[in-house]
């Protein structure tokens, strides 16, 4: 059964080790989690100019939503300040930053209803990230840029953390991804047409977690949790980021999540730098993160 842990002290030995056992740990907005939403703050408001940016679907087509939201979202991914900004937060959290690597963040945009959910703006389906070829011993942080309620959250389905769930991921290839997915990202409005793994059969929502938190509040879980993007039916567009992490110890102790449905080829690994100077790379790297926005 997983718990919610919600502001506890703890070292992050500890929060690991809570998260490895399926845990689920909330905290409350920090200084840096809120200068890491001003930060994408700003970088939204430029995009949009006079717009707001929360309700700026309503005014915009699709397509110049698109061309608004697609340099955004890369911009975000590798601008410095960006990862200087994670490596104030992992360092708040007590990290130890030298063997402490993470992937650079994604700025998630969620338009309300029908508007666009695929590409730049893709609605994830129930997930786990190991589908996507992410490694077993990876940590997920994600966090809402402006306030969210539950029907603009994200979705986690905590009964199937150590539950088979028949999916396609056999078919996922993250060499292809890099490849060919990311590049077409911008180009997908109408239909997503590229390989995500998704769930074979229905998803039982019996037991489903919506978070709903505030600007800069953080909620860590496993990657090999089953997740969602919740659908939006709030009237507003929903912003937020994620990025993850692995910690040396975990990949030299052999501390993983339990894997019980994953088939896809590849690993992301490549793709994690050190936190401490952003040079050293956990592994050969698969693919440049230049660019991405997914």
């Amino acid at each position: 059964m997983a718990n919610v842990i919600i502001n506890h002290a703890m070292s992050d030995e500890e929060r690991r080790r809570a998260v490895f056992a399926g845990d689920l740990v909330l905290q409350a907005r920090d200084d840096t989690t809120a200068a890491l939403a001003a930060h994408a703050t700003a970088m939204i408001a430029e995009a949009f100019g006079e717009l707001d940016p929360e309700r700026a679907q309503f005014d915009l087509p699709v397509d110049d939503f698109v061309s608004r939201v697609g340099p955004l979202k890369s911009r975000f991914t590798n601008d410095q300040g960006t990862k200087e900004l994670i490596r104030a937060v992992l360092d708040r959290y007590g990290c130890d930053l030298d063997r402490t690597f993470f992937d650079v963040p994604r700025l998630r945009v969620v338009p309300h209803g029908g508007y666009l959910s695929s590409g730049v703006s893709y609605a994830y389906k129930p997930h786990r990230d190991i589908w996507y070829a992410s490694p077993p011993f990876q940590v997920n942080w994600w966090m809402p840029v402006f306030t969210v309620e539950s029907t603009r959250a994200m979705s986690i389905f905590p009964s199937y953390f150590d539950q088979t769930v028949p999916n396609s991921s056999a078919a996922f290839d993250y060499g292809e991804w890099c490849r060919i997915g990311r590049q077409l990202a911008v180009s997908q409005v109408g239909e997503d047409t590229r390989t995500h793994p998704l769930p074979l059969a229905p998803v039982d929502t019996t037991h489903e977690i919506r978070f709903a938190g505030d600007t800069g509040d953080m909620l860590i879980f496993l990657a090999s949790h089953l997740h969602a993007t919740a659908p939006n039916d709030s009237g507003l567009t929903r912003f937020s980021i994620d990025f993850r992490t692995i910690a040396l110890d975990d990949v030299e102790q052999g501390r993983a999540a339990p894997s019980v449905d994953c088939e896809a080829r590849g690993t992301t690994m490549g793709d994690f730098i050190r936190a401490s100077d952003f040079a050293a790379q956990l592994l050969a790297p698969a693919s440049s993160m230049a660019a991405s926005d997914e």
